[in-house]
């Protein structure tokens, strides 16, 4: 992430420029809204789709590049919507209404002025203070009322957040608590600069108690500097243990970590999508299999943990991309790996595919479509028999699905062999 002085809007005056690394995390977010306003609207019965979208530092709105002028986050996601409404409509013979709320605010009233006053030359400036409501403050302290308006207006609390902090201390782990322990149904995207805080570490390590709440104990200190030196291994290992505190704190039930490098900072942060539903982990991972090369993931890309990773000693291979051969290899180790994991978790010779996916769904960079394609490899082999709902056995040619059931057949020579 770029530093904070590099981000300057004043009404008059030149925008600032836009990086790299803050043009890829706007081409995430407008990926994946479009993924996922496709997904939300698919029943033909709905004619309303009620959301509230949160910017929690949204700075002025623009960015300088050469001599274009460039989105920033709150025009990226207001014209994400619009073009959601005119795509999910484009067949529709009963119009679908996406009655979507904005909340953008940032501590800094110069940039909330200069966002102000473009909304107000934009095609939104009827809408402005009505449904695009500004706010100059805290997130922290702003966070409270915003969800009490979600609550109020929304019974299923459908929200998206950007919460793209500047460093790592602006969204405190109580805040991701309250998002998901107060709605049924938010998702956030989170920017952690994991590396500005092992850095910060690495000459000082004073003033731990505002940094206990993402795992960063005199232990670990002492750890980071036993280790440090080693840039592959040692800082790997204290950014997955930062990445586990957050993911086990956050109230998400699914934590999805990447890694983005800032040429202009020269170094990683963390980009994490935060969510309740497996389906929604899914859609993102596609988004980052098709942003292929700008991001990374920490370790290995099939089964692993958060936290300590043996593997990771052993192979000092930190960072996976999402690359074809990355694919291949994360598919061959899938079938090593799946197989043991599918019945440790079995009862009773069964396993919900559904409830794999969950189980599953924080350890590994597959998409769902990837594992099933050796859940079905598992089946042609006579591993495994797949189960549809209501019953009947599948035949293993057939593709798999969610609502799936996973049977262990009798004496099979591959799952024996993790039973002996």
């Amino acid at each position: 992430m770029a530093k904070k002085q590099n981000f300057k809007w004043k009404i008059g005056e030149p925008l600032p420029g836009i990086e790299a690394h803050t043009e890829r995390k706007l081409e995430v977010i407008e990926q994946y809204l479009d993924v996922y306003f496709d997904t939300v609207t698919a029943s033909r019965r709905m004619d309303t789709l009620r959301i509230t979208i949160v910017d929690g530092f949204c700075g002025g709105g623009l960015y300088q590049k050469g001599n274009e002028i460039r989105h920033g986050s709150p025009f990226a996601l207001l014209n994400a919507v619009e073009k959601a409404r005119v795509r999910v409509n484009a067949d529709r013979h009963k119009p679908l209404e996406i009655a979507a709320q904005f909340y953008f605010s940032d501590a800094n009233k110069l940039h909330m002025a200069a966002l102000r006053d473009e909304l107000l030359k934009s095609e939104f400036a009827k809408r402005l203070d009505d449904t695009i409501i500004l706010q100059t403050g805290v997130f922290e302290e702003l966070l409270p009322r915003v969800l009490a308006d979600i609550k109020k207006r929304q019974r299923q609390g459908r929200s998206f957040f950007v919460l793209d902090q500047w460093g790592y201390v602006d969204v405190p782990v109580h805040c991701l608590q309250q998002i998901f322990s107060t709605l049924d149904k938010p998702e956030a995207i989170l920017t952690f600069s994991i590396d500005a805080l092992l850095n910060y570490l690495r000459t000082d390590g004073s003033g731990l108690d505002g940094l206990r709440q993402f795992g960063v104990s005199d232990s670990f200190v002492k750890t980071w500097h036993e280790l440090k030196d080693d840039e592959n291994f040692g800082r790997a290992t204290a950014q997955r243990a930062i990445m586990e505190t957050l993911a086990r704190k956050s109230g998400a039930h699914f934590f999805t970590p990447f890694m983005m490098y800032s040429k202009t900072d020269k170094r990683w942060m963390l980009l994490a999508h935060l969510s309740k539903h497996q389906a929604a982990r899914d859609k993102m991972l596609s988004v980052h299999w098709d942003q292929q090369n700008h991001f990374r993931h920490i370790g290995k890309g099939s089964l692993f943990e958060l936290g300590f990773d043996h593997r990771l000693a052993e192979s000092k291979d930190a960072l996976f991309s999402f690359r074809d051969d990355d694919e291949a290899k994360l598919l061959k180790e899938l079938e090593n790996e799946l197989p043991s994991r599918v019945m440790d978790n079995m009862t009773n010779r069964v396993l919900m595919v559904e409830a794999l996916l969950s189980q599953v769904g924080n350890l590994t960079a597959a998409q769902n479509e990837m594992i099933f394609r050796v859940l079905q490899k598992l089946a042609a082999d006579g591993e495994l028999e797949i189960e549809k709902k209501g019953g009947g056995r599948k035949k293993p040619s057939t593709m798999i699905e969610v609502s799936d059931t996973l049977v262990r057949p009798p004496q099979r020579l591959l799952f024996s062999k993790f039973s002996s």
